[in-house]
């Protein structure tokens, strides 16, 4: 080892040991400089840079934070390229860097070849909590600036079966490629469809070139309910009988948060807006705040019931559960760091609970009725008679959709005129008992365990657009627009 090697090494070991950069965030001043260059860029939970679907950046942070006057660019490769042109290399004035994220047509990444790049870049330090791309491909120069992590391979990190592992599995619900054959309708174009059959861990990957699946996902135990997030694509998996959530990419099949809970969870909720879960356990008497966004519990709110369906208002940022020991409503609302919990009224067998800015709506699957509770007056103003067997629905704009599974209507409520605008058959054969909403159009799909097929419907004509069949037992499905792997 030549002397200068040495020095660099001796001090690399200090910066490791002195200055690791842990839970981070990129500076402000940082951030708002890539911002201004690439308006459309987001910064992940580990500060990663993402620009787009396909390309990224990876931060360098300095061994010691410079304060300058100014952000700008001190050194580029290839040379006198601006962020906006996207270059392999981005070194700043502040001592900061980035470096790009190659994919080859295998799915292997790497980083920049050349090999003599400036000291500044040389010595600085990757995030210590980074989601290390799967099988990263590093120069021997800037192997250093890994610190203490670890790249994953493919075989460690992915959730994918192997071909082997499925020839040797011996589960019993383990997925068939003729079982799973799900025929997808003209309005999966240009969709990736996750699906998890009834009574299944696993999940069957599908786009819209095949029938079959182009893969299948094995989770750690049978999922209760899986819920994706487009802003991080990842999907937030709560299980039967496990007492953690999981968080796993959809981008490439990696597991990114297992959160351990008190308790099995119930139900959960998004707000899309902050990018936030709300998950309940009504073992546990809690509500539990995932951010997804950093992929961490950020806050457990601690309730005296037992909350188990929960809905979510975006408009005056409030919860609504269900209690499972008094079979009452309650709304919550915040008061700066404290929730407050205001009880509304009582409903027997509820299956789903929706909330809007003025009301809370729920469906009791037994009485086949919808109830309405006033917020600012904590009290139930209105009983509306149903379709038999209420299982699922979903506020769309003024109107609630009421999915009625018995004999297979769609009942439509208009919230504004309060009353029943329209009773639609959609099917008379089947039990159908949930509804997806599909993303890029206004249509939703509706799925059930033991149908064979799937519905389309439009929330805009309010009208059945089309009837499927299909070979997947159905028990959850999440649709994406598809996006390419990084």
């Amino acid at each position: 080892m030549n002397f200068k090697k040495g020095i660099i090494l001796i001090l690399f070991a200090f910066i490791i040991f002195s200055n690791s950069v842990l839970a981070s965030k990129l500076p402000d001043d940082v951030w708002s400089f890539v911002k201004s260059s690439l308006p459309g860029a987001k910064q992940r939970f580990d500060s990663v840079v993402v620009v787009s679907d396909n390309i990224m950046y990876i931060p360098l942070y300095p061994p010691a934070n410079k304060t300058v006057e100014k952000i700008s660019i001190e050194y580029t490769y290839p040379s006198a390229k601006s962020l906006k042109q996207l270059p392999e290399v981005v070194l700043l004035n502040n001592g900061f860097s980035l470096l790009k994220v190659f994919k080859d047509d295998k799915g292997n990444y790497s980083l920049t070849k050349k090999d003599d790049l400036p000291i500044k870049v040389r010595l600085g330090l990757m995030p210590q909590d980074m989601l290390t791309p799967v099988g990263l491909k590093m120069p021997e120069s800037l192997k250093l600036t890994l610190g203490d992590l670890l790249i994953p391979s493919k075989d460690e990190s992915s959730l994918a079966l192997k071909e082997d592992e499925k020839n040797k599995s011996t589960d019993p619900y383990a997925p068939t490629v003729k079982r799973n054959e799900f025929i997808q309708s003209a309005e999966f174009r240009n969709k990736k469809t996750f699906i998890n059959p009834n009574n299944s861990k696993f999940i069957s990957v599908y786009d819209n070139s095949s029938k079959s699946p182009l893969y299948e996902l094995k989770l750690t135990s049978m999922p209760l309910k899986i819920v994706t997030s487009e802003t991080s694509k990842a999907a937030l998996v709560l299980y039967w009988s496990a007492r953690e959530l999981e968080i796993i990419s959809l981008v490439d099949e990696t597991t990114l948060a297992r959160i351990p809970i008190d308790a099995n969870a119930s139900d959960v909720a998004l707000n899309k807006k902050e990018n936030l879960a709300y998950v309940t356990s009504a073992n546990a008497n809690k509500i539990y705040v995932v951010d997804l966004n950093s992929m961490q519990l950020s806050k457990v709110i601690k309730v005296d019931q037992k909350p188990s369906r929960i809905a979510y208002c975006q408009t005056d940022d409030s919860l609504a559960f269900f209690d499972e020991f008094s079979s009452k409503i309650y709304n919550v609302t915040k008061n700066q760091d404290d929730y407050i919990v205001q009880p509304l009224g009582e409903v027997k067998n509820i299956s789903k609970v929706l909330a809007d800015v003025a009301n809370v709506y729920a469906l009791s699957r037994t009485q086949s009725e919808l109830y309405i509770f006033d917020k600012n007056q904590s009290k139930l103003i209105n009983t509306i008679s149903i379709d038999k067997k209420p299982t699922d629905a979903i506020l769309f704009g003024t109107k609630l959709f009421i999915l009625c599974s018995k004999e297979g209507y769609m009942d439509i409520y208009d919230t504004t005129e309060a009353k029943l605008i329209s009773r639609e058959q959609i099917a008379k054969d089947g039990f159908y008992s949930k509804i997806t909403l599909m993303p890029g159009n206004n249509n939703i799909i509706i799925t059930g365990i033991n149908s064979k097929n799937y519905l389309i419907f439009s929330l805009d004509t309010m009208k059945l657009v089309r009837k499927q069949d299909s070979y997947v037992d159905v028990a959850s499905i999440v649709i994406l627009d598809k996006v390419e792997k990084l």
